[in-house]
């Protein structure tokens, strides 16, 4: 979570010193959420797609992988930003989902229960963003 000047000051930044500057929030204690591995496999069971391929305009998509990319070089990782005012579609959004009925495909149970762990995490950090009036920033490095 990151608060208006910073995103600002984000905005202008290339991908080592957004990354030095997420650290240095992350060790400054500044509240983050860490999908870790399984950010793929939940954009593939709410969306039906690779988070490679981001559903424009979807907001389970944005969820998870942000809705404002920056531009950045490739091997500079991924940076993408979803801003408050935004966040209250996606929380709406995420509400909707039945997750007795999320499809994670040919997966053992296990992992399964992992994605809905990591959706409910998900979700709940968004209900505190938006309650504190932060922005999100996303990484996958």
């Amino acid at each position: 979570m990151v608060d208006e000047y910073t995103l600002e000051r984000m905005m202008e930044m290339d991908g080592a010193e957004m990354m030095d500057t997420l650290e240095k929030l992350i060790e400054g204690g500044s509240e983050y959420y860490d999908i870790d591995k399984l950010w793929e496999e939940l954009h593939l069971t709410l969306t039906g797609v690779s988070a490679s391929e981001p559903v424009e305009g979807d907001p389970l998509s944005e969820a998870v992988v942000g809705v404002h990319v920056f531009e950045l070089e490739e091997e500079d990782g991924f940076f993408a930003c979803t801003e408050q005012d935004e966040l209250e579609d996606i929380i709406a959004a995420m509400q909707q989902v039945d997750l007795e009925k999320l499809e994670t495909g040919d997966v053992e149970e296990a992992l399964r229960q992992q994605v809905t762990s990591e959706f409910t995490g998900l979700l709940d950090f968004y209900r505190r963003a938006a309650a504190a009036g932060k922005h999100v920033i996303f990484s996958v490095v």
